[in-house]
């Protein structure tokens, strides 16, 4: 009998509703391993921002506190001096972050379909992929540039490429153009489910979670709060530079606008960090379905191929 064909579609609902489970079940170890590189960056910038404002708005104060800050070159030095440590703050935060991209689909491999895991060895997952770090930022970097030059075109290349991370961290030593090749292959043969799982977890998680988050600090009066701070920080930014490249459009930007897209950003930026765990499973359960339909394609045609051998030696 022909094997029955699997519902990819229903499959693919299956895999999302479970991805959320599995979201929440490992959600207090998730977010620990997130802290620092979503709060490393945020905390890391504000305070460079921060700093920079009260060096502008005190630069003639402090030059009058020592003869040696007279030069510009003694006071601006000391200025990078002590901004240097929360940029090596960042740049840890950001790879980190990058780390956490690759390593969150090897957690979701091993521990999809188990009980829960107690203590995730998140360190062992991150090892992993620093063996693997120069295909993966190989990887980064050419997935970039293909959405970047192909930019008209750039949901289709994101398509394509989707399961590129799932393949470079969950197939042995492969390099950053196979695993390209292999995501493309398997989201060539599974196009319309695989673009049902992309618009899922874009309207989920870039949408539909970021706006509610949105609306509720807007009820709470924290968007005030907050949108006053980013406000006080803007209005020492020098807008005329920006503003008269912007004439040609006939628009002005207010230390305002730039307060009210900075709390947006924060927002956007920290539920779709917290919810890259949830991306992460989605998109591995559906490797493994496609991994698992290509498997059984393999096998069928084996034993098709020792069936008519055989049935060759039986005429003989």
């Amino acid at each position: 009998m022909p094997r029955k064909k699997s519902n990819k579609f229903l499959s693919v609902f299956n895999i999302f509703f479970s991805s959320i489970k599995s979201y929440f079940l490992y959600l207090d170890q998730c977010a620990k391993y997130l802290a620092f590189p979503v709060f490393g960056q945020i905390i890391s910038i504000i305070i460079i921002f921060w700093l920079t404002y009260l060096f502008k708005t005190n630069i003639d104060n402090i030059r009058n506190l020592n003869p040696f800050f007279e030069s510009d070159k003694n006071l601006y030095t000391c200025f990078w001096i002590v901004l240097a440590p929360f940029f090596l703050v960042l740049m840890k935060a950001i790879y980190n972050y990058i780390l956490a991209f690759a390593s969150l689909n090897i957690l979701f491999y091993t521990t999809s379909g188990k009980s829960k895991v107690k203590n995730i060895d998140f360190k062992a997952n991150d090892n992993v992929i620093k063996r693997k770090f120069p295909n993966y930022i190989l990887l980064m970097l050419i997935v970039s540039l293909l959405l970047l030059i192909l930019l008209l075109v750039s949901p289709i290349v994101w398509l394509f490429l989707c399961l590129a991370f799932q393949v470079l961290a969950l197939e042995g030593d492969i390099s950053a153009p196979k695993a390209i090749s292999r995501s493309f292959e398997m989201v060539k043969a599974n196009i319309i489910p695989t673009l049902i799982m992309l618009v899922l977890c874009i309207f989920t998680t870039y949408i539909f979670l970021p706006n509610l988050f949105l609306w509720a600090f807007d009820k709470i009066s924290v968007s005030t709060f907050l949108i006053e701070k980013f406000e006080t920080i803007s209005n020492a930014m020098e807008l005329d530079i920006i503003n008269s490249y912007l004439s040609f459009i006939n628009t002005q930007l207010k230390p305002i606008d730039i307060a009210i897209g900075s709390y947006q950003a924060l927002i956007i930026f920290i539920i779709t960090s917290f919810t890259l765990p949830f991306r992460c499973c989605c998109f591995t359960e559906l490797y493994k379905l496609y991994d698992s339909e290509k498997i059984k394609e393999n096998s069928n045609q084996t034993d098709e191929i020792i069936k008519r051998a055989a049935g060759k030696k039986r005429k003989n």
